[in-house]
């Protein structure tokens, strides 16, 4: 996603492309989320000022194991992306708890590429849950409970502290 900057108008420019999941770089998949579809980007640039600003949407499908029954989780992402773009040799401005983000482009050429694929990379889960109410496996037999009740035992004594169990305060 190389764009020049005088290519942007002064009614702007509307970027929509589509990217195959292998973009984002990296061959082996997440132990915990990852893109499962092409990522479809709907991006808006418009320069004012000297400054550009970037708006837009990214759009995938996800998909995550659940982390209590470890069974796959498919479901649909879509990120707000709000960006303002300044030359490199300007001042960077901050704002407090702002919901825009603030980069610098040098040269004639902006390259969102790695704004982009941050954008995604940060917008998998570290946690799914395939459902609020997931059982989980059972931890003697390894079952899904969320399938089928196994005949474990419910209550297991931990051996490491049945020591404790005879002392009287």
């Amino acid at each position: 996603m190389i764009v020049n900057v005088s290519e942007i108008k002064d009614g702007g420019l509307s970027l929509n492309l589509t990217r195959g999941p292998g973009w984002l770089g990296g061959s082996e998949k997440s132990e915990v989320a990852s893109v499962d579809s092409d990522i479809e980007f709907h991006i808006d640039l418009l320069r004012t000022a000297g400054e550009i600003s970037v708006q837009g949407k990214i759009g995938f499908l996800a998909i995550a194991r659940c982390s209590r029954c470890l069974s796959d989780v498919r479901f649909d992402t879509n990120l707000e992306v709000k960006l303002i773009l300044s030359p490199s040799d300007t001042e960077r401005k901050e704002e407090a708890g702002g919901e825009i983000d603030y980069e610098t482009y040098r040269g004639r050429k902006i390259d969102l590429n790695d704004y982009m694929r941050e954008q995604v990379n940060l917008s998998l889960p570290y946690k799914v849950l395939c459902a609020e109410d997931c059982r989980g496996l059972c931890s003697g037999c390894g079952r899904n409970l969320n399938e089928q009740q196994c005949d474990c035992e419910t209550h297991q004594e931990d051996s490491r502290f049945a020591v404790l169990k005879d002392i009287k305060i």
